[in-house]
């Protein structure tokens, strides 16, 4: 059952001198928190050891909005990123084997974690409570510039080198991506299949929680086509960002995805560390011709992976629901 319990997490309950299992159980309290596409949560974790197996969630896939499973890879890396801050502030190392098995293309990622290891430089400056505190917010933001600082921050969080990264107050680029986005909105509201889709999601409850509003909610989004209004508020939403963040990848496997996952949520928790709040803008890469008219605004041959925007939210935002730990765990952990 989706709950908003899961958010009451305090690191003063670590179990520092608990079996190790129990200690990886409690950093994937952390992981858990990670945003994903359409909070559709679209992971499991098994703990085995001193390892943690991050898999794919079939049941939780978006075959309509999400069919080469792009968006859910980088739900996983949001997720894996999670566990490895949360992981180096309790003082653990780690080592990441991405896709360790070819016959097992579910499991994403091995993590294994020993005590004894130091905050990487990428993530020394990211606070725990900021993966506490981090919130989705698709408000119009307020009239404040980004500080250079703030900026500077963002720019120091890439450690991919396979990863490019632009972030930019730049007007034209703004107008192009502005145009870019009310075109996909109109043409996903004007897809059946994808309404229905969404609206089955929303009727779960993964946006405002289980309830009737819920209910009738997924039901409107599927019966209506609501492309024009979303497109209008999306409008307001793009022209009030401060700055405009993509990153770009040089390939478009899985594991760029995975990649591109853990830079962005590293960008996330960054931006909240300073005060400033992240807005994912994934409609413009569902689409693989609006995606390459994106593609068009960068130099050399990139692919984007990730579009969003950076500013002051003008609101209190709840956080969603998630799935508690229980659920998403493949099977109990086995004590030493």
């Amino acid at each position: 059952m989706l709950t908003r319990d899961v958010w009451n997490l305090s690191e003063q309950d670590f179990p520092g001198t608990s079996p190790i299992e129990l200690q990886l159980l409690f950093l994937i309290r952390y992981a858990i928190l990670a945003p994903s596409v359409r909070n559709t949560q679209p992971w499991s974790f098994r703990v085995e050891g001193n390892t943690v197996h991050l898999r794919a969630a079939p049941e939780r896939m978006m075959p309509v909005a999400d069919p080469n499973q792009r968006e859910l890879h980088i739900s996983l890396g949001c997720a894996l990123e999670n566990l490895l801050i949360a992981a180096e502030h309790f003082g653990f190392r780690h080592e990441v084997a991405y896709f360790p098995r070819q016959d097992d293309v579910e499991l994403a990622a091995t993590i294994t974690l020993t005590p004894g290891g130091t905050a990487t430089p990428g993530r020394s400056s990211i606070a725990l409570d900021a993966i506490l505190e981090r919130h989705n917010d698709n408000s119009v933001y307020r009239p404040i510039p980004v500080p250079e600082e703030v900026r500077e921050s963002l720019l120091a969080c890439r450690m991919e080198p396979e990863l490019r990264f632009d972030l930019t107050d730049d007007r034209l680029f703004r107008r192009w991506i502005e145009r870019f986005t009310l075109d996909a909105d109109r043409r996903e509201f004007a897809d059946p299949e994808y309404r229905e889709e969404l609206g089955y999601w929303m009727g779960q409850g993964v946006l405002r929680g289980p309830g009737l509003v819920a209910k009738l909610g997924g039901l409107a989004v599927s019966r209506l086509d609501i492309g024009e209004s979303v497109a209008e508020q999306d409008h307001r939403i793009v022209d009030s960002a401060a700055l405009l963040g993509l990153v770009s990848s040089a390939d478009d496997t899985h594991l760029t995805h995975l990649r591109t996952g853990q830079f962005f949520e590293r960008l996330w928790l960054t931006a909240t560390t300073m005060g400033a709040n992240i807005h994912p803008m994934s409609q413009t890469m569902r689409r693989p011709d609006i995606r390459a008219s994106v593609a068009s605004l960068i130099p050399d041959e990139w692919t984007p992976q990730q579009l969003f925007r950076v500013g002051y939210s003008s609101r209190e935002t709840r956080h969603t629901p998630r799935l508690p730990l229980d659920d998403v765990l493949g099977e109990p952990p086995r004590l030493s």
